[in-house]
């Protein structure tokens, strides 16, 4: 989703600049000037390395206020948007602070004595040094904000959306499989240990967008982890239509009256969002139930259901995420 900036901690970035300070060169009418146009020289690339370096890190991440809603709800969950804003505001601090230090002492040393400019640039030197490792936390969040955000999914909140939900091993993944047969390549995107699963397929011309969610799991809002509450940024932020899976066998390891319970909960969080419920695993089990059948695994009844959730896609505005 994001193409971000590599970012190196403190101790690799202040290496990186001082290994580019003791390649400078410098030229001058005698050796005095030489000398001293060198000692300034080498504290003008350290600086100004540590202050490019760490503006590209700031204006390398997104602006997290213009993220579509269904990105900003996951950028929360994975790292915190607040948090990352701080960190960034720092790196640019930092940059800034280099900024004026390396103006400082250049001006300083072209005006000092020769004999001064060795204990100049050391001082110069160990000011940018405590710059940057003021900010040092800062940068391994940032670190660990930049493998999180590259993690995320790439998905299009414009496209028609189906979102598979459901209970853990009800079918939600051999479902979208089903569907994307022959279409563009299914892609896993993990967060930490499950992930949103993108699938997509044609219909008259039209592409169509399916998503299957991690497991939900029958418990209060406040009370689901980070996985979880992706599904549900997907389902406010995503879904046309929603397509809830049942297992009436059982087999997923939760009983029949959990499922249901979910399904009310979902339902009644997000009310504007149409629900087909269809049963998966028919080729186990098939219950005397009115609702869709279905078997993901050998394709029983997946494009008779494909055709209801396609008979709901509308383009209405998304619902509001839930807290």
């Amino acid at each position: 989703m994001f193409e971000l900036p590599s970012i190196l901690r403190a101790p690799e970035l202040l290496d990186k600049a001082l290994g580019r300070a003791s390649k400078a060169t410098a030229k001058g009418r005698d050796y005095e000037e030489r000398t001293r146009n060198l000692g300034i020289a080498k504290v003008q690339v350290a600086g100004h390395t540590l202050e490019s370096t760490l503006e590209a890190y700031v204006k390398g991440f997104p602006s997290l206020d213009k993220l579509p809603p269904f990105y900003r709800e996951l950028v929360d969950v994975l790292v915190d948007r607040g948090k990352l804003k701080k960190h960034l505001g720092a790196a640019g601090w930092a940059a800034g602070k280099c900024a004026d230090v390396t103006r400082d002492y250049a001006r300083r040393m072209g005006r000092a004595p020769l004999k001064d400019l060795p204990a100049l640039r050391r001082e110069a030197v160990g000011r940018l040094s405590s710059i940057v490792n003021q900010v040092s936390k800062d940068l391994d969040a940032l670190v660990e904000a930049r493998i999180a955000l590259r993690r995320l999914p790439s998905i299009d909140p414009e496209l028609p959306t189906i979102v598979v939900a459901g209970y853990p091993n009800v079918g939600k993944s051999a479902f979208v499989a089903a569907v994307s047969t022959g279409k563009p390549k299914v892609a896993e995107y993990p967060f930490t240990t499950q992930g949103v699963t993108v699938g997509h397929f044609e219909r008259d011309r039209r592409r169509i967008q399916i998503l299957d969610t991690p497991g939900l799991l029958d418990r209060p809002m406040e009370k689901r982890n980070k996985i979880e509450r992706q599904a549900v940024a997907a389902l406010a932020h995503l879904a046309d239509v929603v397509l809830f899976l049942l297992d009436p066998s059982e087999t997923c390891g939760f009983p029949l009256e959990a499922q249901m319970r979910l399904l009310e909960s979902v339902q009644a969080t997000f009310p504007g969002v149409p629900v087909v419920v269809a049963e998966n695993k028919v080729d186990l089990v098939r219950p005397e139930s009115t609702r869709p059948k279905v078997s993901a695994l050998t394709g029983e009844g997946v494009l008779e259901v494909l055709d209801l959730l396609l008979e709901k896609v509308t383009s209405r505005g998304p619902a509001g995420a839930p807290r």
